[in-house]
């Protein structure tokens, strides 16, 4: 059975920090690639070394949502280098997946207001959960 993982919307940034150096993560994509259940993948400016433990966050919810994973590879692709992040702790597998719910309801609701639509974070959050909630919830969970 393939091995799942959550795609990070492009336009909410993240940020990664590792014991060297912290960084702000601007574009994550989907990958055909299999890596970890509950696994994240993302593009970063730096190389970053398979097996270096990692700390994601966002500053979208109050107070700040954080995980921690290891990096499983790392490859160069422009402009930078593709992650593939895996969470080995059910705990951290799950807080992730709260912290790209997050994200998901913030890209959700960006992408409502370019089309004309102002929506609230509770509005939009309600929104997202109706149309999205259900296939969010079969992606990325531990097998």
């Amino acid at each position: 059975m393939p091995k799942h993982y959550l795609r990070h919307p492009a336009e909410i940034p993240i940020l990664l920090s590792t014991a060297q150096e912290s960084q702000p993560l601007n574009f994550c994509y989907p990958l055909n690639r299999e890596f970890s259940p509950a696994g994240l993948s993302c593009l970063s400016e730096a190389y970053i070394s398979p097996g270096s433990t990692i700390e994601i966050s966002t500053t979208l919810s109050h107070p700040s949502l954080s995980a921690t994973g290891h990096v499983i590879w790392c490859q160069q692709e422009q402009p930078g280098f593709l992650l593939g992040i895996g969470f080995d702790d059910p705990d951290q597998a799950f807080s992730v997946r709260m912290i790209e719910q997050v994200c998901q309801i913030e890209s959700y609701r960006l992408k409502q207001h370019r089309r004309g639509r102002q929506l609230s974070s509770e509005q939009a959050a309600v929104e997202w959960i109706r149309l999205h909630a259900a296939d969010f919830a079969a992606i990325g969970e531990l097998q």
